[in-house]
């Protein structure tokens, strides 16, 4: 009967708490999305009287961009909803009368884990799923509709590698005509490649057609030996390299899956994938803060509120949360600033922040378990 009600007591716990995170979270969560649609309001807004955009237009780009703001603000809701409750609960003495009734700090502190694990599913699936595809739909509207210019289709500044004797350089492409400028194809027939350079370039489907440009070859010292102009000049190419250059998506449009695929064709292909692996991970890294900030705000306000009323504790501990946003979003960017500048491996430019934060909140929570 005893350990019936203990059970019971567990479950009420669990049921109390979770529910009341779950309405902070998604009171935090409004406000934030509010706050964060306000610049892209005033943007939309100028678009809307001096672009001539019909309003819903404007209006519908809008409403698909939130998805992408909500991304970062998951976290923030979590860390509000996780401070709100253990406020309330710790001012109240709740954890007081439930410490005195056998419940230890820790198994107090699971629901507060287990609504955080909730939240960065929750994020998971709107970054993976709903975030690229509505990413995809605005991008789109504000290209057709407003800037009135095609969609970008090949990626510049970059080399591919068609075959294992053949690489392929484009400088950049006139958006206007599909006119690819600046090209530069390496040959590796010996020693020393054969280059050929061309003013111009166009994609026939199968072909690509030189203009204006020059072949050089070069002895086994690296000395020209040979050099021609050309007004056209066309180069056989399999279809499939071609895909290489597709890029009608940048990484916050594409799901984990098409982000994996990409970084492998690029690999195949000889190009850096560094910054594409750093995104992939992000895509992983920034779901699970749910739960860094879920721990996190429960060991700030244990380590500052001690069952003590005063504002001030209670101001400070808000104010340590917010500092910690802020904080761990310059560790964020700091270390994916390292990692695609190629200093540290993309898997640890991701997950930094959250290990370091993680292992903090876990230590404090650990800490007042045994001296409360």
């Amino acid at each position: 009967m005893l350990r019936r009600g203990i059970i019971g007591g567990f479950k009420l716990l669990d049921r109390y708490v979770v529910s009341e995170i779950a309405s902070l979270f998604l009171l935090g969560m409004a406000a934030l999305v509010i706050i964060g649609t306000i610049d892209l309001v005033f943007s939309f807004i100028d678009m809307f009287v001096n672009n001539s955009v019909p309003f819903q237009i404007v209006f519908k780009i809008l409403i698909f961009k939130i998805p992408a703001i909500m991304v970062l603000f998951f976290p923030m809701a979590v860390l509000f909803a996780t401070a709100m409750v253990l406020i309330r609960m710790l001012t109240a003495s709740e954890v007081t009368v439930l410490r005195a009734g056998g419940f230890s700090l820790l198994r107090i502190v699971i629901p507060f884990v287990a609504a955080g694990i909730l939240a960065a599913f929750l994020s998971f699936a709107n970054n993976d799923l709903l975030t690229p595809w509505a990413n995809g739909v605005a991008d789109k509207l504000i290209d057709k509709v407003v800037l009135k210019k095609p969609l970008p289709d090949i990626l510049e500044n970059t080399f591919f590698k068609e075959s294992e004797t053949r690489y392929f350089f484009i400088r950049r492409i006139n958006k206007q005509t599909d006119l690819m400028e600046d090209i530069a194809v390496y040959e590796l027939t010996g020693e020393f490649p054969r280059v050929i350079t061309a003013k111009h370039a166009r994609w026939d489907g199968s072909r690509w057609l030189l203009e204006d440009g020059f072949v050089h070859k070069y002895d086994e010292r690296g000395a020209l030996t040979y050099q021609s102009d050309f007004a056209n000049m066309q180069i056989n190419i399999d279809k499939s390299f071609y895909n290489y250059y597709k890029s009608q998506k940048a990484p916050a449009e594409m799901s984990t899956r098409e982000l994996r695929g990409r970084i492998q064709e690029l690999k195949n292909s000889g190009a850096a994938t560094g910054s594409l692996k750093t995104a992939y991970h992000l895509k992983f890294s920034m779901p699970a803060a749910c739960l860094i900030f879920a721990l996190v705000g429960t060991a700030l306000l244990l380590l500052f509120l001690s069952g003590s009323r005063d504002i001030w504790d209670i101001i400070k501990a808000v104010l340590f949360a917010l500092l910690s946003v802020g904080f761990y979003f310059f560790l964020m960017a700091f270390f994916r600033a390292w990692g695609r500048g190629g200093y540290i491996s993309p898997f640890w430019s991701a997950w930094s922040p959250n290990l370091i934060y993680g292992a903090l909140a876990v230590g404090i929570i650990g800490w007042q378990n045994k001296t409360r």
